[in-house]
């Protein structure tokens, strides 16, 4: 599995958030709320965002997974919903097909083969993030979504 490295700017994401501890990876509540505000508020149809934070690198303690969509400016939002600002720079953009059952491969193929063995480290300083299309479905052994791994040069 090769990535492409490319160049993202930053981008603004409105959702919500949940801070679990690092072992602790139930976030289909967290979805569930995000995709029915979405719903109700008439915002489907765009892309989703699956970003996740850690409190320290390599993670130890807890990660804040957050739920959104890119910010448009004049929409109206859920008065619950947050900002994030998804920090811009240079990401290795993966492609990960297959159902979420599938998706700890695909993770552990990229932080304990590619990362080890490539020209860069995991940058710390900036968020990890899943971007799926909008008519993602999440147990579809086609779905196709894409993850951002932030990176420096070694």
């Amino acid at each position: 599995m090769n990535p492409e490295i490319i160049e993202i700017p930053e981008k603004i994401i409105v959702g919500r958030h949940l801070t679990l501890p690092i072992d602790d990876h139930a976030v289909f509540p967290l979805w569930k709320q995000f995709r029915t505000e979405q719903s109700a508020h008439n915002l489907m149809g765009v892309d989703l965002y699956a970003i996740q934070t850690y409190a320290e690198w390599p993670p130890k303690s807890t990660i804040t997974h957050w739920a959104g969509i890119e910010k448009i400016d004049g929409v109206q939002y859920p008065s619950e919903w947050m900002i994030h600002a998804l920090k811009g720079g240079t990401y290795a953009r993966f492609i990960h097909r297959g159902t979420q059952a599938d998706f700890p491969n695909t993770m552990a193929m990229i932080f304990t083969e590619w990362l080890p063995s490539s020209p860069y480290k995991y940058d710390s300083s900036r968020a990890q993030f899943q971007l799926m299309p909008a008519d993602y479905v999440m147990n579809d052994p086609n779905a196709k979504e894409y993850l951002f791994i932030p990176l420096i040069n070694i």
